[in-house]
């Protein structure tokens, strides 16, 4: 990517503004004495270098022109940012060291709003302005009893399904096995029992978040885990719903069609351990190229993105996820600026050129084509990986053409999310090790999976959930 670096400008605005670039901007704004805006944010690897190589260009460009000045810094990863600014909610009002703007989360967003702590990002930006973005992303801002917009998309992502193709063709054509099969969980579930067959005991597929399989995944089948009404939260687990959620990942899982050893499904697939695995599409610049199985050498890999499965007979839905970026309340001077620069970061060419570097997905309607990013990418002289070409390319394909899902933010869905998180995969893992423990002893699988896959067990974990939940909820 190009930096326009205009380093006497840059010099000048960190120390004072010196003869340089003294003065008054053509607009009146003061650039001897700028508004300078804080941004604390979780990136790191190419998503930060991306911010902060943007944020430089702004600075030399618009923010010379209005007298604003960008500083953006990184906690390191989303728990420690979230933790960092839990630690200034709680401390006392006049001793709160609050960043200007920060990334968050509408659960993350509500204890903010209902403190009147966030900026509502209506009053700076039209109804006009609005509608150039994807609907639901807004939508999603909207935090509170009024639904004031306080927390803006600055780029989002979604879920993938990615392939070793390689490996896949092998399997493939001894087998006859199709690709198309991967589109359905209940295809992609016979299909991994095949290649468990064919390879000796190898799992074909995992996954990461297993929340969005469950939340996502009831979404679909009709059943919203948590309807939010008027602030109150109404739990809704459909047993028929629950069960088809627990056939298509439980029932493969302990069978060892599935599963899950690294810390994300990419580190499986570098390994050898999986063929096919979901993972969001803004870890694409993850993705294997190549694969190491134990002590040999690597070897080079085909990766191929396809869009994540869906169940027969459902309309598709995909997750919606990513942070935003929330404005803290302060003088309005402050608020417009930070506005301007969410403006400028969000418009079609900052916002296409910081997701070609990231995998992340730009906000704007018109910005979500491919032939704008390659006209874009023509025109920046700009390097990418082709991995992360096909993910956005898929993503886009998915955000066009599927629902978009993602959990509306309640008191306590944080916690729930989290109990949502561990209970289908950890009851999972841990029954996976008992079946090869017995496996182990001299049963057969058949043997060893029969007591497992009984009504009684789903029922168990079924209402173990359901009570977790509640609890949760309660509070």
């Amino acid at each position: 990517m190009k930096k326009r670096i205009v380093c006497a400008c840059i010099i000048a605005l960190v120390t004072g503004m010196t003869a340089g670039c003294a003065g008054k901007s053509g607009n009146g704004a003061d650039s001897d004495n700028p508004t300078v805006i804080e941004i604390e944010t979780y990136y790191n690897g190419a998503a930060k270098i991306a911010l902060d190589e943007l944020v430089e260009e702004f600075n030399d460009t618009v923010g010379d022109e209005k007298g604003i000045f960008v500083k953006a810094s990184s906690s390191g990863d989303m728990g420690e940012l979230f933790q960092n600014l839990e630690n200034e909610l709680e401390k006392e009002e006049e001793d709160r060291d609050l960043p200007d703007i920060f990334s968050c989360y509408g659960s993350n967003a509500m204890e903010f709003e209902e403190e009147g702590l966030l900026a509502n990002l209506d009053n700076y930006f039209t109804k006009d302005e609005l509608d150039e973005y994807v609907d639901e992303y807004i939508e999603e801002g909207r935090i509170g009893k009024d639904k004031p917009l306080v927390v803006f998309p600055i780029a989002k992502s979604t879920e993938v399904m990615t392939i070793n193709k390689t490996d896949w063709d092998k399997f493939a054509l001894e087998t006859g096995s199709d690709l198309r099969q991967l589109s359905t969980w209940e295809g992609l579930a016979d299909t991994a029992e095949a290649f468990y067959e064919w390879s000796g005991g190898k799992a074909l597929f995992g996954r990461d978040a297993y929340a969005n399989y469950m939340l996502a995944g009831a979404h679909q089948l009709g059943e919203d885990m948590f309807e939010v009404k008027d602030g109150k939260v109404a739990i809704q687990m459909d047993r028929d719903v629950m069960k088809k959620l627990w056939d298509n990942y439980y029932v493969p899982y302990v069978n060892g069609y599935y599963t899950s050893i690294g810390r994300f499904r990419s580190d499986d697939m570098k390994t050898g351990d999986l063929i096919v695995a979901i993972g969001s599409s803004s870890g694409g610049s993850y993705y294997a190229q190549e694969v190491t199985v134990g002590d040999n050498d690597p070897y080079p890999i085909e990766t191929m993105v396809m869009p994540v499965p869906n169940f027969e007979g459902a309309d598709p839905v995909v997750t919606q996820q990513g942070a935003g970026m929330a404005v803290v309340k302060t003088e309005k001077e402050k608020e417009e600026a930070a506005a301007t620069f969410l403006k400028w970061f969000t418009d079609e060419d900052a916002n296409s050129r910081f997701s070609m570097a990231s995998s992340y997905l730009p906000v704007k309607k018109s910005a979500n084509d491919m032939e704008l990013l390659e006209e874009i990418v023509e025109e920046n002289d700009i390097e990418w990986n082709d991995i992360v070409r096909d993910t956005i390319e898929v993503a886009f394909e998915e955000c066009n053409t599927y629902d978009l899902y993602t959990m509306t933010p309640f008191k306590g869905s944080d916690s729930c999310r989290y109990i949502i998180e561990d209970s289908l995969q950890k009851k999972a893992a841990a029954d996976r090790e008992t079946v090869e423990e017995q496996m182990g002893a001299g049963k057969t699988q058949e043997e060893a999976v029969s007591g497992l896959l009984t009504e009684e067990n789903f029922e168990t974990w079924y209402n173990e959930l359901s009570t977790q939940l509640k609890e949760a909820v309660q509070s």
